[in-house]
């Protein structure tokens, strides 16, 4: 076991696989188009410290006992020395570290430690008081993600399911509920926070700036909602407007059109053509090429206002 393969960096465990995490070379390139020989840090900043990772055990790692940094975490995660600690550096390699896996490095934690807590912060010794509620508590968090787990099963993806290949394994949401619930057991508040909203329905509007139905979204809104489907009330279509979005709406449809307005319009090309009058029962035509004479007659900055139907 090399104990300090690990580093603390933002208040978390980062492990360097290929070696000593205090001893990273700089990835970036030079102008001769090498590798820079420079290390990430010059002698030694801070100092070797054990950390408690709940009943689990304990890990030895290069870091600060106390919650904020006294390096640039920044420039240590992109693995940057500091001549190279600039927006525009081109790297040589690939930065080495990565988030520490309690399962996946198990190797790196030793035995339970009752002296020494997560991150350095002392812990209230309380003679008898053992570690048997908070073992429970993870026992009884496992027993329900396995649980969760068996009931699993392939869904299809787009289109109708008839192309087996886009078929997934959906991550239920009593799965995600177990899951956070592990977490929070495991003094990940954090990872249970997320997977604890990922668990409720979710706005999932895209938020790209250039939107296409042909393009597959990069970002999303992950704003809770009330039931899955419904947009949050920052994209409903009523806000299309203001968020420089087609405006067309329609009954059926609770989204905002993904599809780029016309230069200096405010529907997109494919429902400029639709009717824009409301009727006496309040809902808008919608009609293409809409004949109905007092609807053509409608100027363009009256579009919007309502107007009698025919």
């Amino acid at each position: 076991m090399k104990p300090r393969q690990l580093v603390v960096l933002r208040g978390r465990l980062w492990v360097n696989p290929s070696g000593d995490a205090h001893a990273l070379q700089c990835v970036a390139r030079t102008r001769k188009g090498s590798r820079c020989q420079n290390p990430v840090e010059y002698g030694q900043l801070l100092g070797l410290h054990e950390f408690q990772l709940g009943s689990a055990g304990y890990v030895q790692a290069y870091g600060h006992p106390g919650a904020g940094d006294t390096v640039d975490a920044d420039r240590w995660l992109a693995q940057h020395c500091t001549l190279h600690d600039t927006p525009d550096v081109i790297d040589c390699e690939t930065p080495e570290l990565r988030r520490f896996d309690i399962a996946r490095d198990v190797a790196h934690v030793q035995a339970h430690r009752a002296d020494v807590a997560y991150d350095g912060e002392p812990v209230a010794r309380t003679e008898g008081v053992g570690t048997t509620g908070v073992q429970d508590k993870i026992t009884g968090s496992i027993t329900a993600v396995l649980e969760a787990a068996t009931r699993l099963c392939p869904c299809p993806g787009f289109i109708n399911g008839h192309h087996y290949d886009e078929w997934y394994i959906e991550a239920t949401p009593d799965l995600l509920r177990a899951l956070a619930q592990l977490s929070r057991a495991c003094h990940e508040q954090e990872s249970a926070e997320w997977l604890e909203q990922l668990s409720k329905p979710l706005c999932m509007e895209p938020l790209d700036a250039v939107l296409s139905y042909g393009a597959y979204p990069k970002t999303w809104c992950c704003r809770p909602v009330k039931a899955e489907g419904l947009p949050c009330e920052l994209h409903v279509p009523e806000r299309a407007a203001d968020l420089g979005r087609c405006t067309y709406t329609d009954p059926g449809y609770t989204r905002i059109c993904r599809t780029v307005p016309l230069e200096g319009g405010d529907r997109c090309e494919n429902h400029a053509a639709c009717c824009r009058a409301v009727k006496k029962d309040g809902s808008v035509c919608n009609r293409r090429a809409c004949r109905v004479p007092r609807h053509r007659q409608a100027s363009v900055s009256e579009r919007g206002e309502e107007v009698s139907a025919m």
